[in-house]
């Protein structure tokens, strides 16, 4: 350290000054004064003690040096070192004495102190002492700066290990909560990485109808029910050794051998390295849903037995009335009344036995038991029967009834068109049927677009048209806007029909509608090109 580096550093520094003697009190100033800016002055010890503790008390910190006298009045510089030393023991003190005394110095020496000047004091010798301090000065500050980051750094360190505890200790709560929820709630299991059982709780007990004791230490397979082949459990034993989460549904085998039914998450549980410890299997019991979902299948296909084995009965005597309401026009030719009512029974028969084929339908198609009968098939021939069944009755309403085919139409085409014909006859029907115009007018378009292979027919009607909220539940089963039904016949089932054998053939069905401007239907039969 130079002298400039020295002055630069103690400039800062507090230094308390005992001298009683003015002129060697002056000539020190002026020395001391050419190292420190910040120097307080006592003329003995016992006044210079006090200023030290009232420093002290002022600003909450010792001097850094203090120069004193040896010699002095009241109280001289061997005691007021006493008193310093007793106070703080890490004081830097320089003894300023004119007096060789060899017994002082020890005893100084003894007591600590390390700095002696003689007076008069030198400048060299001053700075010689000066650089030695600032040196142990420096580091202790440096100490002590450490120690106060250090201090601070616990400090933050304690506080946030206060945190953590306060939040560890919300979690440990939580996940306490959340283990005595799923103990009430769920069915839980751990096994081992051979799947053996180390772990059940009382609902698992209760369902399988085993204890603890029996269960613990058995392979998870004492509850397989049999059912399920071993590429189905191998399946999940890959996906949740290889550290991955499966979900399914189990059905298992109690102790008295009884089925009972559960919804099941298997999570593998892993160490820091994440390999595999354990796995834990938490499940819900879905015995109860099953139950209540075969029992609704049951009743379901009762009902669609019934209704498609009273169709079946229905069918023989309405086609005996159809017969005979065929053959009656010559017997009665003379009675214009008979005629008239004769028509409005076949008509009726017709209308019923429509009816009777869609719920047959209906029952089939809900039980797969369609099977459709792809063949090839003459377009135009097929297209024009399909329309030509429904003419007399479209002249009969006086309704605009036109066919419009386009001149690229494949002479034939791959498919099963008596279903094909079925469906244009149900939206062929709805047309003639529910309209309501001073100039009615229904309209088939067809078309056969090559790129995708499909028939796209078009009926188009200017009826009464079906508003948004209607046309959402078109294809269900159920009557449209009930006010319709005394004004149109009609059961509701044709659609959903006709929605269902295009959902079997892979095509589609779209409406486009506004009420009282009409309607349009478009379906398309995905079919290939013989």
């Amino acid at each position: 350290m130079d002298l400039l580096q020295l002055k630069e550093f103690t400039k800062n520094l507090n230094i308390l000054y005992v001298e009683d003697s003015l002129t060697a009190r002056n000539v020190g100033l002026n020395m001391l004064h050419n190292f420190f800016e910040n120097i307080d002055i006592a003329k003995n010890g016992k006044e210079a003690f006090d200023l030290y503790k009232e420093y002290y008390q002022r600003n909450e910190k010792f001097y850094d040096i203090v120069f004193s006298d040896l010699e002095m009045p009241i109280m001289d510089g061997e005691e007021l070192s006493y008193l310093i030393l007793d106070f703080n023991i890490e004081q830097s003190i320089v003894i300023i004495s004119g007096v060789q005394d060899f017994n002082t110095v020890v005893k100084l020496i003894n007591l600590g102190l390390k700095k002696f000047i003689s007076k008069p004091m030198q400048e060299d010798i001053l700075t010689e002492i000066l650089v030695d301090i600032a040196k142990r000065i420096r580091k202790k500050k440096l100490l002590d700066l450490d120690k106060e980051e250090l201090e601070e750094y616990n400090k933050i360190l304690k506080d946030r290990e206060e945190e953590s505890q306060k939040i560890l200790a919300i979690k440990i709560k939580e996940l306490e909560e959340f283990h005595d929820a799923l103990e009430l709630s769920a069915i839980v299991a751990k096994t081992d990485q051979q799947g053996v059982i180390i772990y059940v709780n009382q609902k698992f007990c209760d369902i399988s109808g085993y204890t603890q004791n029996e269960l613990i230490g058995s392979p998870m397979s004492i509850i397989k029910s049999g059912k399920r082949s071993k590429a189905f459990y191998k399946k999940i034993w890959n996906k949740i050794s290889n550290n991955e989460i499966y979900s399914g549904f189990f059905e298992n085998k109690n102790k008295k051998g009884l089925m009972y039914y559960i919804e099941s998450t298997i999570s593998p549980i892993v160490n820091q390295n994440n390999e595999i410890l354990e796995y834990i299997s938490v499940s819900h019991d879905m015995t109860q849903l099953m139950k209540s979902l075969e029992a609704q299948k049951e009743a379901e296909k009762a009902k669609q037995d019934f209704f498609v084995n009273i169709s079946h009965e229905m069918r023989t005597p309405l086609n005996s009335i159809l017969s005979f309401s065929a053959l009656l026009p010559k017997h009665i030719k003379d009675n214009e009344k008979a005629l008239q009512m004769l028509e409005v029974i076949t008509q009726t028969g017709n209308d019923l036995k429509n009816l009777v084929e869609s719920v047959i339908d209906i029952g089939k198609l809900n039980s797969d038991n369609i099977i459709l009968q792809n063949n090839i098939f003459d377009t135009n021939i097929e297209l024009m029967k399909c329309f030509d069944l429904y003419k007399n009755k479209a002249d009969e309403k006086g309704i605009e009834y036109k066919i419009k085919i386009d001149t690229y139409l494949p002479v034939s085409l791959i498919g099963d068109i008596d279903r094909i014909k079925q469906v244009l006859g149900i939206l062929i029907d709805n047309a003639l049927k529910f309209i309501s115009s001073s100039e009615p007018k229904v309209l088939l378009s067809v078309l056969y677009d090559k790129t995708t292979q499909k028939l796209i027919c078009e009926v188009k009607d200017n009826g009464i048209g079906i508003s948004k909220d209607e046309q959402e539940k078109i294809f269900e089963i159920k009557q449209l806007d009930s006010s319709l039904t005394r004004s149109y016949e009609g059961a509701g089932l044709g659609l959903h029909v006709a929605s269902k054998l295009l959902k079997l053939m892979n095509g589609n069905i779209s409406l486009k509608s506004i009420p009282n401007k009409g309607s349009l239907f478009c379906v398309e039969f995905p079919l290939e090109q013989n």
